[in-house]
């Protein structure tokens, strides 16, 4: 990874979050860091793109998962940004105290219009991808809103099941039309399908 990337991807909060956390976990997917550091699964998806791209990171696939993993640079480059955490968290000299005050304002303010640099754009999909990322949304509102009510209500384990299982035919049928489109569907959305089936799976498996 050049210098020039490096210094694009980790002075900013995100990327730096996501590979901490990535380094924390044997093994986790996207969906998950996604709402670990607090970002949209889309943005979410282009750091992973990025990361792997610089070696950081690989993708393992388990059956329709896709999990993320560090590899062993990616280890060495989050201890790093671990030691220069734990750096910066330290005490400073008194001295250098006195100063921070009368920048600490200054500071913050440059903090607040640097976040504003980095908006989490929606990213660019084409017309067929769009609609399948559309009905992948909503099929997952229905899941968890289910969800939700079922386990608010005490329902039991088998009638999550009777409730919930019908919609594993919905992603079916989606994975059918991401397979016979005659264009490649964007990686976004068949990563937004494969969330979606494990979400399920998950409320199956209770």
């Amino acid at each position: 990874m050049s210098d020039e990337n490096a210094e694009k991807l980790f002075l900013q909060e995100k990327p730096t979050l996501a590979l901490l956390f990535i380094g924390s976990m044997e093994k986790t997917y996207a969906s998950i860091i996604s709402k670990e550091i607090d970002s949209t699964f889309a943005h979410t998806t282009r750091i992973l793109a990025k990361m792997e791209q610089c070696g950081l990171i690989r993708f393992t696939s388990e059956g329709r998962i896709k999990f993320v993993e560090l590899t062993k640079y990616g280890g060495e480059v989050e201890a790093a940004l671990k030691e220069f955490r734990d750096i910066i968290a330290e005490e400073p000299p008194k001295d250098q105290k006195e100063e921070s005050r009368d920048t600490g304002a200054e500071s913050e303010e440059a903090a607040a219009e640097e976040e504003k640099k980095e908006p989490e754009q929606a990213e660019e999909l084409d017309p067929l991808s769009a609609e399948i990322l559309e009905k992948i949304k909503n099929l997952r509102n229905r899941i968890e809103s289910i969800h939700m009510d079922a386990v608010k209500q005490g329902d039991s384990r088998d009638t999550i099941s009777r409730k919930l299982g019908p919609y594993s035919r919905d992603i079916k049928r989606l994975q059918n039309q991401i397979e016979r489109a005659e264009s490649p569907i964007n990686e976004t959305v068949i990563s937004a399908l494969e969330e979606c089936e494990e979400l399920l799976n998950s409320y199956l498996r209770g």
